[in-house]
């Protein structure tokens, strides 16, 4: 079982190096890339859509209002071969997640059942060789009283490193709004690869909520669960003192279907502060801790951290890599650089802001991919009218590889500079940021780019690119060993082979095979296509 969307990126608080590597060689043209644009089809309108592949097939599903289409497209310009519309969904159906396995996407929705007052979580197999739904859906989990959302998903997913076991779990709505006498109800329910239960149970949490905060779970290959928690010192309201020394201890919370351990994990973090976590299993049963860390509190990340736990909370390690200066100054001005330099003379501490961890990938032999974005929001509020407008700037790129033994093999910056116009919304995403697409040998970060940008010198800032103003479809490939990049211009988006693309999201691309994708865009005329794209070794 393979979870699509990556990894969970847990936050605390506000918010990657051995030798710091240049660009390896020049911007390639689209004479690296191979594409073919399809038939076109009728636009399914959906505020859900998600796309799997198998055996040079891609299946999508799109969602609407309980109202679900099943397309199939094949051949070598993927036609459409096969659309199916399912309007038997319950009343009330909430999109929750998706899984992709070999042969399947499992589709999870809930439905609240008001006269029972009962939260409910189903799954619906589509078959990626039909393009078409298996069953009518089954109902996996029903919980008593309301489930609580927190950040969107009622429902969350954590994968086992080998993905034989997947995790579905959930906090209740607490009887008391008091966090000081709350104690918070944690659903656990784990599954095999074809989603039939192997066991689930309420759990309650052993501190109140006012002391506790749960950070990210995870479940072992052999069905445990364990919950990453940091837990406020008896006494203890806030979380460092007036020395900055922090007032909480990390705790493991260890649960299996017999019963329920609390061990603290005592990590020592050798004097940083933990700015951004994830909490997943790794090879051999370890549990491992990695993310960014400051060197002083605040929003600045220094570089990031790794470390292993044993099954009963002890720490094993702790590595961390600080990002080399020269990494830093790459893609900004001279000026910029010239300023840093001499804050460095000064012995001023220089790291970097607002970045975001978006993925951690676990390859199979044990190393892990650092994948992070920065990205921050510049509000304005109109005087006389009170209404507040948001910009939102997807910016650099940083890729960082740790092999098996918790070494750094590499650490590149991949510059990009991408804004949004101004919007009514905080969380705006449009065709911006990056998707990264793993394939066996590379990885592909894939994003809109301002075509002044096809060759970038390491002392240039990039030319910005304007979300809904056309672009050029590129990719960065890191080679996953040697870290190697290349920069490589896909498509124009303004004459992909005469049509003008509308609508482009990163979530809309999907790999198919080795170095080879597949990506659907709107034509106008209420029309979609979609393009195969290859890229030539």
């Amino acid at each position: 079982m393979k979870i699509r969307n990556l990894a969970t990126i847990a936050l605390i608080g506000t918010t990657f190096a051995s030798t710091a590597f240049a660009q390896d060689e020049k911007i390639t043209t689209s004479k690296e890339f191979e594409y073919q644009v399809g038939e076109p089809y009728p636009v399914v309108d959906a505020a859900v859509k998600s796309y799997a592949s198998k055996d040079g097939s891609v299946v999508s599903f799109k969602m609407s209002r309980g109202k679900v289409t099943v397309q199939k497209f094949g051949g070598k310009a993927f036609t459409q071969e096969s659309i199916e519309v399912y309007e038997d969904f319950p009343k009330g159906t909430v999109y929750e997640d998706d899984i992709e396995t070999e042969d399947f996407v499992y589709l999870l929705f809930s439905v609240w059942d008001k006269a029972n007052k009962t939260e409910q979580l189903y799954v619906r197999a589509i078959n990626l060789t039909s393009g078409k739904f298996e069953n009518e859906g089954e109902r996996v989990i029903a919980v008593e009283g309301k489930v609580t959302g927190g950040d969107g998903n009622k429902f969350k997913l954590a994968t086992s490193f080998d993905h034989s076991k997947l995790l579905i779990y959930f906090r209740k709505k607490p009887e008391s709004r008091n966090d000081k006498i709350n104690h918070d109800v944690i659903g656990l329910h784990v599954f095999n690869t074809d989603l039939k239960e192997l066991w689930g149970k309420d759990v309650e949490m052993p501190y109140t909520e006012a002391r506790m905060n749960n950070i990210d779970y995870t479940v072992g290959s052999n069905g445990d669960v364990f919950i990453l928690t940091e837990v406020m010192k008896d006494g203890e309201t806030r979380r460092f003192d007036r020395d900055d020394n922090p007032n909480f201890d990390y705790q493991l919370v260890s649960v299996s279907e017999s019963g329920v351990d609390v061990n603290a994990s005592d990590v020592d973090v050798k004097g940083k502060y933990v700015t951004q976590v994830n909490f997943f299993e790794g090879r051999d049963n370890a549990l491992l801790i990695a993310g960014f860390y400051g060197n002083k509190r605040g929003v600045q990340v220094d570089g990031i951290f790794y470390c292993t736990l044993n099954k009963d909370g002890k720490q094993a390690d702790f590595k961390s890599f600080e990002i080399p200066t020269e990494l830093i100054k790459q893609y900004m001005s001279q000026r910029s650089q010239d300023k840093m330099d001499k804050k460095e003379d000064k012995g001023k501490d220089l790291g970097m802001t607002s970045m975001r961890l978006r993925e951690l990938i676990i390859e199979d032999d044990g190393s892990i991919l650092f994948a992070s974005e920065k990205y921050y929001v510049v509000s304005y509020t109109d005087t006389k009218t009170g209404q507040t407008t948001y910009t939102h700037y997807y910016e650099e790129m940083l890729a960082g590889k740790i092999n098996k033994n918790g070494e750094l093999v590499y650490m590149k910056k991949l510059p990009k500079r991408q804004i949004s116009g101004r919007t009514n919304s905080p969380y705006y995403r449009g065709g911006l940021g990056y998707r990264l697409v793993d394939s066996k040998n590379n990885y592909y970060f894939m994003f809109l780019d301002n075509v002044k940008n096809i060759e970038l010198a390491e002392n240039k800032v990039p030319e910005r690119h304007q979300d809904g103003r056309g672009g050029f479809l590129t990719a960065y490939q890191v080679n996953k060993e040697t870290g190697a990049v290349r920069k490589l211009s896909i498509l124009d988006t303004r004459d992909a082979q005469g049509y003008d693309l509308f609508q482009f999201n990163t979530e809309r691309i999907v790999a198919v095979d080795d170095d080879e994708f597949a990506l659907e865009c709107y034509i106008k005329s209420k029309q979609d296509i979609m393009i195969r794209i290859k890229v030539l070794e």
